[in-house]
């Protein structure tokens, strides 16, 4: 059986440091040497810690490590934002969860 924080890292391949997976699920109550069983993995802490690590991943910047690179596109970022705010309203967090913003202007090299 695998354990929460285990099964917090399978959420990406992307390297997420230690101490914010540590970070996350102490602000939620969620312990990451617990098993992540199925009442667990549908708990709303774990949800909730989910949450947060899709909203940081949203924000993470893209990194290379080991000759490995990651990085994500605007696409994946807003989505990663979506599946976070659809969380929130879902375990009760409507407060966290953000309004889609527009976003306006030109994106090219020439105006």
């Amino acid at each position: 059986m695998e354990t929460v924080l285990e099964s917090l890292k399978g959420v990406n391949a992307y390297p997420v440091p230690l101490r914010t997976l540590i970070s996350l699920a102490e602000k939620r109550g969620l312990q990451l040497a617990d098993d992540a069983t199925g009442d667990v993995q549908k708990s709303k802490e774990y949800n909730l810690t989910v949450a947060d690590l899709l909203m940081w991943l949203s924000r993470a910047p893209d990194v290379t490590q080991g000759g490995q690179s990651y990085s994500f596109t605007d696409e994946q970022r807003k989505e990663f934002r979506n599946s976070a705010n659809s969380l929130y309203r879902d375990f009760g967090a409507d407060n966290e969860a953000g309004t889609p913003k527009p976003i306006y202007g030109y994106k090219g090299s020439r105006l």
